[in-house]
């Protein structure tokens, strides 16, 4: 990646928070592939893979964890994420937003109010009553619906819907084709339903029309400070009262949060994870890519839940866990152990099974009278 100017060493270390060593030579680039790096280059090596390999990275600097081994122009970090982190903030190549004011092609209702600087983009379509705080940019096609209340310096990209009555923070960034305040999921039938006789034991199941019946989304969704929500993420309004993300959450794209939903603060939750409705999701949690959540699931705060897993009952905090049902992680991998050393237990078995029956008959062979 081209840097839009050279930098030396120390420069990148100042940029970075790290202990420079060697001369302060400059490079023009960040190199993607450590061990394809040349000349005129900089290199992030933090995998101890790639470390041990560092002899064939042709970069003129490298960024290595504090205490690795070197005597190459490098830099020294001790977090070298936040090093990435720090670098690419830096040099970030400019972003085309709408400038302040309201695009002619926009349409916003006149009881609408706008803060200082506020930036409307094209096609924009405003509700009656939403209120929109100073140097919050909306970018072309968003759709906002009406009373919705949105804080300061938000980031909406193209193509989003805040549906009505919704309640944003400040600082919050919606990517392209977030979704909140549609309606919950749920629905009622006059008569018990087939389901409904099936978990009551009863199997005389009937075979007639029993229509659902929509159960009103009567609440809201709030989104507190400092929350990234990803492109075509889907956060359902409450049945009744609201929808929460805690301040500083980061949720990924493709998500699926489901009515009164609780999510605390600073929580990670990755890409096509689904949390069902009512559930409880403590501070600092993370939910790994594909997980999902039965509902009225309560996870305690740290509690980590891995990729692909089924929450099907409540977490303690700090707890890791893995599978479908999910269980402890270090069940899990128990579990995986044993299992792949199922066939050669079968096999062991059926030959000592054979190897029984065999001296069985011998037994008994050694038992009968000789004649």
């Amino acid at each position: 990646m081209k840097l839009p100017k050279e930098v030396g060493i120390q420069e990148i270390a100042m940029l970075i928070g790290g202990k420079a060593q060697g001369d302060d030579i400059k490079v023009s680039a960040i190199c993607l592939s450590p061990l394809k790096a040349q000349e005129g280059e900089v290199a992030f090596l933090f995998d101890p893979k790639l470390i041990a390999r560092i002899n064939e990275c042709g970069a003129s600097i490298l960024i290595l964890p504090s205490g690795t081994k070197c005597d190459r122009p490098c830099v020294f970090v001790d977090r070298p994420l936040l090093a990435i982190q720090k670098m690419l903030q830096f040099f970030q190549p400019k972003r085309y937003f709408p400038d302040p004011g309201v695009h002619p092609t926009a349409i916003v209702d006149p009881t609408c109010e706008l803060g200082k600087d506020v930036a409307i983009g094209p096609y924009v379509v405003i509700g009656p009553k939403a209120k929109i705080g100073a140097g919050t940019r909306v970018m072309a096609h968003c759709v906002i619906g009406g009373e919705v209340e949105i804080g300061e310096n938000c980031l909406f990209y193209p193509s989003c819907l805040i549906a009505d009555y919704v309640k944003i923070g400040n600082r919050v960034i919606l990517q392209q084709g977030a979704v909140l305040g549609s309606d919950g999921f749920a629905y009622v039938t006059a008569k018990p339903s087939n389901m409904e006789r099936r978990m009551s034991g009863n199997f005389d199941l009937v075979d007639e029309s029993n229509p659902h019946l929509k159960i009103p989304q009567i609440g809201t969704v709030v989104i507190e400070d400092d929350v990234e929500i990803g492109s075509c993420t889907t956060i359902d309004r409450a049945t009744m009262g609201a929808t929460t993300i805690g301040r500083g959450s980061k949720i990924d794209n493709q998500v699926m949060i489901a009515h009164n939903v609780k999510i605390g603060q600073e929580v990670l939750v990755v890409a096509q994870v689904a949390v069902a409705g009512s559930c409880t999701v403590g501070d600092r949690a993370i939910l790994a890519g594909q997980a999902s959540v039965k509902d009225h699931i309560d996870l305690g705060k740290d509690s980590i839940v891995s990729g692909t897993s089924g929450v099907m009952r409540d977490v303690p905090a700090g707890d890791v866990v893995t599978g479908t049902p999910a269980i402890p992680h270090r069940e899990f991998m128990t579990q995986v152990v044993l299992l792949r050393k199922l066939p050669k237990m079968y096999d062991e078995h059926r030959a000592m099974k054979k190897r029984i029956e065999e001296l069985e008959a011998q037994l008994k062979r050694s038992a009968e009278p000789v004649r």
